[in-house]
């Protein structure tokens, strides 16, 4: 199960400690979360390596009525790859308003986000 939250509150830990697979949190997690994470997650002896570290990104609207450039919104990526995060969600309809093309909008962000990591 993936859980997150906000900030990594004592409970949010606990759930993760004793029946996570995965961390999601809603914003960013700063260094000490993550570190406080780790550690918890070794002290009851289970491999935080092992831990899904989920990331995202941030929608920029221009105004009421458009989608966010997706650039923007990936520039994110890279230091969240630093903190250990590996799997990133992003949601289409932030993005796109069109639906016959989340296709070709999903392989932009792959090749994008491939020219920020490599």
């Amino acid at each position: 199960m993936w859980f997150g939250g906000q900030h990594l509150h004592d409970r949010l830990l606990d759930r993760l400690v004793r029946y996570g697979h995965g961390f999601h949190p809603l914003g960013r997690p700063t260094p000490g979360e993550v570190e406080r994470l780790a550690t918890a997650m070794n002290a009851a002896g289970r491999d935080a390596t092992g831990l899904e570290m989920i990331g995202g990104c941030r929608p920029v609207f221009p105004d009421d009525h458009s989608v966010s450039p997706l650039e923007p919104a990936l520039e994110s990526i890279p230091a969240q790859m630093e903190q250990g995060f590996t799997t990133f969600c992003i949601k289409p309809s932030q993005f796109t308003d069109d639906p016959d093309g989340v296709g070709a909008f999903c392989r932009k962000v792959v090749e994008h986000a491939a020219t920020l990591t490599s």
